[in-house]
């Protein structure tokens, strides 16, 4: 079976397109290749390709840009996606398509989790442009399945540990504050591309939430990471309050799984095995790409 992956240089993308190619047929085109905001290159594409499966994960993700790129995050998160979803109508294959713990606000008390069928709220033009695209998806493509995925790390593209690990070995030993009040469940997007990969091979269907098991704070998240890496910078807690945010983000990140466990498909583990997994894989040369960019 032939796949059309959309964004596979990015963070997801690249894990996607390592993880699918060992029993699919991956085409990767650069953006320049293929923008999805065109309809006509999409449909172009699709001609060209005659894919068995579309896979988005492409997007504009950051959040606080999204506030004051109104047009640009409509174009990429919304008229791509629907353009996609179409396409994928016509010429009859599978359209999967990334989303995010973003379209809920939020607002249950932790712990409770969000679940596939709980109704959407967003707080922001990110995760109201992410909505948005659901919708897009849902009412133009008859086969689909919409992952949604949150407080992704991997070893590529920007992302918390890559951002975290720079600025600590950059402050000489000076505290660092992290957020303690906002909770999610910390996902590698490798595992990610293995549930992904589980969901083609079982021809699924739907809505599904695809994060790691359990749930922590970003201190939290930053302790385990550092007591790992042994990176003895002290570390103070802070509240999103007192954050410089320009959107505004959802406390209750968590999302639950349930979807994927009805149907005997959930693959994610606890987010503690996974971090320590990717650390002890990863770590040294994290450390080492942190401190160069640090000097």
């Amino acid at each position: 079976m032939r796949i059309l992956l959309i964004g596979s240089t990015g963070m997801l993308g690249s894990d996607c397109r390592e993880v699918l190619s060992e029993d699919y047929e991956i085409i990767a085109p650069e953006r320049k290749e293929l923008d999805i905001i065109s309809w006509d290159r999409v449909i172009e594409t699709l001609q060209e390709v005659n894919p068995d499966i579309i896979l988005n994960c492409a997007g504009f993700s950051n959040v606080d840009a999204c506030e004051t790129e109104p047009f640009k995050v409509r174009k990429v998160n919304v008229e791509g996606p629907r353009n996609l979803a179409q396409g994928a109508a016509r010429f009859k294959c599978k359209l999967v398509h990334i989303s995010t713990d973003y379209v809920f606000n939020g607002k249950k008390n932790v712990p409770q989790p969000y679940f596939e069928d709980d109704a959407t709220d967003p707080l922001s033009a990110y995760g109201k442009s992410k909505m948005d695209s659901e919708v897009g998806v849902r009412e133009n493509a008859p086969d689909y399945a919409i992952v949604r995925t949150s407080w992704l790390y991997g070893r590529n593209g920007a992302n918390f540990i890559h951002s975290i690990l720079t600025n600590a070995l950059g402050k000489k030993m000076k505290p660092l504050k992290i957020i303690n009040d906002q909770f999610g469940s910390p996902t590698w997007t490798l595992t990610v591309a293995r549930q992904i990969k589980e969901l083609l091979k079982r021809d699924a269907k739907g809505t599904f939430h695809a994060t790691s098991e359990g749930h922590c704070t970003w201190f939290d998240f930053t302790k385990i990471i550092f007591k790992k890496l042994k990176i003895k910078v002290p570390l103070e807690p802070m509240s999103m309050a007192d954050y410089p945010y320009v959107a505004k983000r959802p406390v209750n990140c968590i999302l639950e799984n349930r979807l994927l466990k009805k149907q005997g498909l959930n693959l994610m583990p606890e987010w503690q095995k996974d971090i320590k997994a990717y650390l002890s894989k990863f770590g040294s040369d994290l450390v080492k790409r942190a401190k160069a960019k640090s000097l």
